[in-house]
């Protein structure tokens, strides 16, 4: 072989040598391009969980975080909408709504408070979760409007009284005889 064909045949084998190398690293880089790569599923915050009642969370043995990481889990490309610590079937729960992307309704989880096992998994269609919403907002009213009465008694009877107790005492101009 004359010198020529040795220098590009090493050429050639440098080369490709080369681009197996590049390739993995070409490949990597060509994926974190936004217009080529899957968007990563970025991590939600904590949402704030509702207790249904005081004192809930102090009985939970896993963090809100943790829990909602494992509800998150259970329903691909959602994130949480509302988050509650309740008792339910005399179990301490944590409850997901979870909202899924191209999906209507959302994914009930309930996440056991206290070992972390997924207790159930439920869908939502938008007209159910709307008349729970409804049923939820009427229970707070009917809880509220027995100590809303009492107090807007309470406070009318301030309105009466205070006025009259800050109200000048009207006296009979003072008649003077010459």
């Amino acid at each position: 072989m004359s010198g020529r064909r040795i220098e590009v045949l090493v050429a050639l084998v440098v080369a490709g040598a080369t681009f197996a190398i590049a390739a993995p690293a070409g490949a990597q880089a060509a994926s974190s391009h936004p217009a080529m790569a899957k968007k990563a599923h970025t991590a939600q915050a904590t949402m704030k969980v509702k207790e249904e009642t005081a004192g809930l969370a102090s009985q939970a043995t896993i963090s809100a975080d943790s829990a909602q990481k494992i509800a998150l889990g259970q329903v691909s490309r959602g994130w949480v909408r509302e988050a509650e610590l309740e008792q339910n079937k005399g179990t301490l729960v944590y409850s997901y709504d979870i909202k899924a992307r191209g999906k209507s309704g959302v994914d009930e989880v309930l996440v056991d408070a206290k070992t972390g096992a997924v207790v159930s998994k439920t869908h939502e269609t938008a007209s159910a979760e709307a008349k729970e919403a409804a049923s939820e907002k009427k229970a707070t009213k009917t809880s509220s409007k027995p100590s809303s009465k009492s107090s807007s008694k309470a406070s009318s009877a301030k309105m009466k009284t205070t006025p009259a107790a800050t109200k000048p005492a009207t006296t009979a101009p003072a008649t003077t005889k010459p």
